[in-house]
């Protein structure tokens, strides 16, 4: 499988760089930020266990396993479909809630169930049902694939046609109002302020909180980057050094701080809000390449190399090349729930190097 790639060890790990690769012909560059700027292990990856427990929690009375929500992320991470952090919540929430029993399916469906303000009241038996709804979130997403929440529809009408099971699973759907933006769906409004904290959630948002936190979990995020591969990369690319993510421009601003402008060219930089700014009758959200686009096209450049942590990452660097442009990618791994598994699937599929950190970018040079 790495026959085509040089391999060797660095501090941070494994690296394996494409033998017919000539990464001096880039003439920018440009980087993801969750995973690869920044390990947001202790944040996203939080955000979506906690989210997704305290839907469960309230609605079963105890949290499902970590260790499997945190299997899930990966798995969906590996499909290329699930950029947005609010999708893979929505689904393991509701691959969880397939598993439980109808009747009480049938309550939390109801119009008088209000998640975090009515009960249940149904004695389960605590064991059994996790197994069940284990069992159940692995069963759909088997299905999922590139074309994110629609092959988890499609895969929820496969397993549940002709059942009251999905009836059930589509009022909780319409009762979370997802997919929708915070202030209107309860799943993404409760997501974001448990990621940003209330105060930086309102800011945002403007709309009011769900609960009260104090402190979001974006505080736990650090840039890794360090120092000296800063002044690598400002000596070999300028100016022309900028950000394609799916993270919100104030939120990436509040963690990368004055990089922005002082390291990464601000105009040059580009986030989920640009894509929802944009978007029609088309989503422009990773892997579309839309972001990647409007790097080129800011900066001014023919080529530019991609460093991101993502299948998605690759994926819109490939849809771009499909539309012309001269982009390369750089997979990296070190922050990925299943490193094994992200190694291989970038190697699998083509990627120009693979590293164990954005540290290590100045090793292909």
């Amino acid at each position: 499988m790495t026959e085509s790639y040089k391999e060797f060890a660095t501090y941070n790990g494994l690296n394996y760089i494409k033998q017919d690769t000539d990464f001096r012909k880039y003439e920018a560059i440009a980087f993801d930020v969750d995973g690869t700027l920044v390990d947001s292990r202790l944040s996203y990856n939080e955000t979506i266990y906690h989210t997704v427990s305290m839907f469960f929690q309230w609605s079963v009375g105890f949290k499902p396993p970590k260790d499997e929500i945190k299997n899930s992320i990966a798995k969906l991470r590996l499909t290329g479909g699930f950029n947005n952090d609010w999708d893979t919540s929505y689904t393991i929430l509701i691959g969880l809630f397939s598993g439980l029993p109808d009747e009480l399916l049938k309550i939390i469906s109801s119009p008088e169930y209000r998640f975090f303000k009515s009960f249940t009241k149904i004695k389960v038996n605590r064991e059994s049902l996790t197994e069940a709804s284990i069992k159940a979130l692995n069963y759909l997403l088997m299905y999922a694939d590139n074309r994110g929440l629609q092959s988890i529809e499609e895969g929820i009408r496969k397993l549940y046609n002709k059942k009251d099971k999905l009836n059930y699973l589509t009022e909780i759907k319409n009762k979370l109002n997802y997919p929708s933006l915070p202030g209107k769906s309860i799943l993404s409004s409760v997501f974001e302020e448990l990621y940003l904290g209330t105060d930086l959630y309102t800011e945002m948002w403007q709309v009011e909180p769900v609960f009260k936190v104090k402190k979001g979990l974006i505080e736990e995020e650090k840039v890794v980057l360090d120092n000296d591969v800063k002044l690598f990369i400002k000596k070999r690319f300028g100016n022309r050094i900028g950000i394609a993510s799916g993270r919100p421009r104030k939120a990436a601003m509040r963690t990368l701080k004055d990089l922005i402008g002082s390291f990464f060219n601000s105009e040059g930089s580009f986030f989920i809000d640009d894509a929802y700014y944009k978007s029609k009758n088309e989503w422009l959200g990773k892997p579309n390449p839309f972001l990647i686009e409007q790097v080129f096209k800011s900066l001014n450049v023919r080529s530019c190399l991609y460093i991101g942590d993502s299948y998605e990452d690759m994926l819109m660097v490939k849809n771009a090349k499909d539309h012309g442009y001269e982009a390369g990618f750089v997979g990296v791994y070190g922050f990925s729930a299943d490193p094994k598994s992200f190694v291989h699937k970038f190697i699998e599929t083509g990627a120009d190097a693979v590293l164990p950190s954005v540290n290590d970018i100045k090793f292909l040079f």
